[in-house]
């Protein structure tokens, strides 16, 4: 809450939470932070680098190249489009949520100093991860759409449906890196459990491969992992795939659902997280 003092508006900070209408306002008040540090992020990301932002466009491209050399030309992964714009497309939407789930659980951590010389609503410090690796995900996406147009892939009517699930992406990441943030004050090892875990779950997901290859009866695995559904939804709105199988719904449901109860729970507990910073 806000008292004055003299001339001067003073902010009070007390054991009571917020509410949720306040916490907004407050949100709002301090928004052009969430620039500001994206910013800062971006630019010490790249700062001791010889390529500098040009890794934004070797690191996908090396890695597509490694892979499309791997599961075309060896295991010769049947594709309906050239394998490595279907593998590329995968990856667009896999990185961006890796990313924003390994850079986003660290950052309460990261910034803990900063948390105790100064007061900002705390929500601001995971959304500015969201800005931070979205130039990876817009140069990777720019990458696709010179991909396709060479290749001669026509983009159709379905490509306005790609915020969608741009929007459903940034919900997965968002909700372990919220999650990971809440518990991460005070178990401190989980930090290192995110990044073991995402790099297991990108071979349980569809990114390098098509579903259909998946044995019958298995399919389960894949209906569980809310990223399939996603990656799915980038191949249907890019590559004219067709639309993702209700099955795969009730993960991606329960992860937006988990990342506005994160998102609650990071609010009601902000004010201790400056205690065990």
């Amino acid at each position: 809450m806000y008292h004055n003092k003299g001339t001067k508006q003073v902010k009070v900070i007390t054991a009571q939470a917020p509410t949720i209408s306040e916490y907004w306002h407050e949100l709002l008040k301090y928004y052009s932070m969430i620039g500001v540090f994206a910013q800062q992020e971006i630019k010490s990301a790249y700062a001791q680098t010889y390529f500098g932002l040009l890794w934004s466009v070797l690191r996908p491209l090396i890695t597509v190249a490694i892979f499309t050399v791997i599961f075309n030309f060896f295991l010769k992964v049947p594709t309906e489009q050239p394998y490595y714009i279907f593998a590329f497309t995968g990856m667009i939407a896999w990185n961006y949520f890796a990313q924003l789930a390994n850079i986003g659980s660290n950052i309460m951590i990261e910034k803990q100093d900063l948390l105790k010389k100064m007061y900002f609503p705390k929500l601001i410090l995971p959304l500015s991860t969201v800005l931070v690796t979205g130039v990876d995900f817009l140069v990777s996406l720019a990458i696709l759409f010179i991909m396709m147009i060479l290749e001669g892939e026509i983009l159709s009517i379905k490509i306005m449906s790609l915020p969608f699930f741009i929007l459903l992406n940034i919900f997965c990441g968002l909700f372990v890196a919220l999650w990971m943030n809440v518990l991460n004050i005070r178990f401190r090892d989980l930090n290192q459990i995110v990044p073991a875990i995402i790099g297991i779950a990108i071979w349980v997901s569809p990114v390098f491969y098509p579903t259909t290859i998946i044995p019958k009866g298995y399919e389960f695995f894949v209906y569980i992992n809310p990223m399939a559904g996603i990656i799915k939804g980038y191949r249907f709105a890019l590559l004219g795939e067709t639309f993702p199988v209700w099955q795969y719904w009730p993960a991606i449901v329960i992860v937006v659902i988990g990342a506005f109860l994160a998102t609650f729970m990071l609010i009601r507990n902000e004010d201790k997280m400056v205690d065990y910073a």
